[in-house]
């Protein structure tokens, strides 16, 4: 995540996952084992590697019996926590719409986003240098006086022209150095946020995750102006 977003060390690691909606290794082990069960109902799994697996369900239901296991039985804890027996749980654990999905590729498609995060559509948008700043500021660790005093990587969190704290929103609304390239910026955005015209100011959100009022086309273009004005300040957060 550090290399795809350009994000420093002792970057929030949350705050990643947040930003890229990766999904943790845990979730990528259990989808794979969920998906050797699907295979095992579809036969889809050589019969002689199954062999060790219990039978399915014997409930009445029919949609239980073809669909569910029978938890595996065991004599110990530590057995009770090994592969089989934690799949077989996880397994009928899901939702009936998952469960009974019998495409493999349709089953994962489902299982992610039902059990997964969804990524932040504009993460890796934009060229690499500006797109690395604007993520940086995102998450939190740029190279703004604030995130640096915050980090204990600098001894004033203020802004050198300013004299008050070099925060995002002071970098991109505030600050008096780029008062004509965030002019710019806010002109070119009213055609794409029209709310600018009853406030002067877009919001920090906005400018930093994109507006969910918006198409995708629309945030695009709204980063390009955002990443524009990143470049032309010349500040290289």
């Amino acid at each position: 995540m550090h290399i795809v977003t350009g994000a420093k060390k002792l970057t929030s690691h949350d705050l990643l996952k947040k930003d890229t909606g990766w999904p943790e290794l845990s979730t990528r082990r259990e989808l794979q084992q969920l998906s050797i069960l699907h295979k095992v109902i579809h036969n889809q799994f050589p019969s002689y590697l199954v062999n060790d697996l219990p039978y399915m369900s014997d409930s009445n239901n029919r949609i239980e019996r073809k669909y569910r296991f029978n938890p595996a039985p065991y004599n110990h804890a530590f057995y009770r926590d090994s592969v089989i027996p934690s799949m077989i749980r996880n397994w009928n654990k899901l939702p009936n719409e998952i469960r009974t999905n019998t495409t493999l590729k349709e089953f994962k498609y489902l299982y992610k986003n039902n059990f997964s995060t969804s990524p932040y559509p504009l993460y890796d948008y934009g060229r690499r240098l500006t797109q690395m700043s604007h993520t940086r500021i995102r998450v939190q660790f740029s190279n703004l006086n604030q995130h640096l005093y915050d980090h204990g990587l600098s001894n004033s969190p203020n802004c050198i022209h300013c004299a008050v704290p070099e925060t995002p929103i002071h970098y991109f609304m505030e600050c008096a150095r780029y008062q004509n390239i965030r002019t710019q910026m806010i002109n070119e955005g009213m055609a794409i946020l029209p709310s600018i015209n009853r406030t002067g100011r877009i919001p920090l959100k906005t400018l930093l995750h994109g507006s969910d009022k918006l198409p995708y086309p629309d945030n695009v273009k709204l980063f390009d102006i955002i990443h524009t004005y990143i470049r032309k300040s010349g500040r290289n957060p």
